[in-house]
């Protein structure tokens, strides 16, 4: 472990129980946390090693090149006020160690992204990236790009309407009732109810992760999950079905999450319940490619099926009534239910009955 000075280290219980470790670049009012045990880089790191100069006062050396608009960015209220999540995402865009924004641009004279042929560089860098990953560090460059304009420091913005390359479609793989009584029967029960939790919510794995009793209230004829969810905050009011119902009167009085670990703890970062569940798919020789995330497309094809409304099922699922439609059009084509139940509707026809 390399020794660092001059960090101010932090530990503290939060209210959910979880104990989390805060790492400052100085002590005092205002000074604001660079890394928490959370995120996905470990102290030491060059990602970690570039935060912490990030919250470092500007050097002298920084005035004028396009790393001074990245520091006052990562410092400044619009990024504070995102969430943890995407904040530890776009530092590692910012300060990656092989393909970082900060590594290419960061030198440069912040004068450089005035020039219009900024946008024809940063597309050509973004390609050598390529994939998914090209597209969040271009993503995220643009939003800094975007953020400097409206402050001053840029007098033009050549990086906009750029266009996505990575186009991943997922609508073929999603979870069938085969599927999830397979997995229910040969993983480890508080594995099973992660699968469980998130095929009759439709919920993402970090909000499945705080997920607990006080967001269950009732209704005049049964209960409901009531949630901000932490991507798109927005409400989502999901109704608890007879197989959530199971899992939540199966869940010990004194415990405050209905998804915890082996030790009967609640998860430390959601990307451990997609490896857990992704573990036992494997242990189970379950189609290869699932992931937990397409537990959602299941739990809202389950919603039409029952008859909801493309509105009801925006609410249930924390959508945009456009998002819902389009996550319904894809999953509901390759729906092997959805095409038994319209052909039992062709022969009842077919019958006059």
């Amino acid at each position: 472990m390399i020794k660092i000075k001059g960090v101010h280290r932090v530990r503290m219980k939060l209210k959910d129980g979880t104990r989390r470790e805060y790492h400052y670049a100085s002590r005092g009012r205002g000074a604001v946390a660079f890394w928490n045990d959370s995120m996905d880089f470990a102290v030491g790191s060059p990602e970690y090693l570039a935060a912490l100069a990030a919250a470092r006062p500007v050097a002298a050396a920084a005035r004028g090149l396009f790393r001074e608009i990245l520091i006052d960015f990562t410092r400044s209220q619009d990024f504070l006020h995102l969430a943890a999540r995407t904040q530890a995402d776009m530092k590692i865009s910012f300060y990656h160690s092989t393909n970082g924004i900060d590594l290419k641009f960061g030198a440069g004279p912040r004068a450089v992204f005035d020039d219009a042929r900024i946008r024809g560089i940063a597309l050509k860098w973004r390609d050598s990236i390529g994939g998914k990953v090209g597209d969040t560090r271009i993503r995220h460059l643009q939003r800094v790009v975007g953020w400097a304009v409206d402050r001053g420091y840029l007098q033009h913005n050549h990086l906009m309407k750029i266009r996505s390359v990575y186009k991943s479609n997922r609508a073929d793989l999603f979870w069938t009732d085969d599927d999830i009584a397979i997995f229910e029967k040969g993983a480890p029960a508080h594995v099973a109810r992660i699968l469980i939790a998130a095929t009759e919510t439709g919920l993402r794995p970090g909000d499945l992760a705080s997920l607990g009793r006080a967001h269950v209230h009732p209704t005049p004829k049964g209960q409901r999950i009531v949630i901000w969810t932490a991507k798109r905050k927005r409400l989502a009011s999901i109704p608890v079905t007879p197989r959530m119902a199971e899992l939540i009167a199966a869940t010990p009085a004194d415990q405050t999450h209905f998804i915890v670990n082996k030790a009967g703890q609640p998860y430390q970062h959601e990307n451990y319940l997609g490896d857990a569940v992704s573990q036992w798919r494997d242990k189970l020789n379950i189609r290869d490619g699932l992931r937990l995330y397409d537990a959602r497309g299941t739990a809202a094809t389950r919603l039409l099926m029952a008859d909801a409304s493309l509105k009801e099922i925006a609410t249930a699922m924390g959508w945009s009534i456009k998002h819902a439609s389009e996550v319904i059009e894809r999953y509901t084509a390759l729906s092997p239910e959805m095409s038994d139940g319209i052909a039992d509707k062709l022969a009842r026809a077919a019958k006059g009955t």
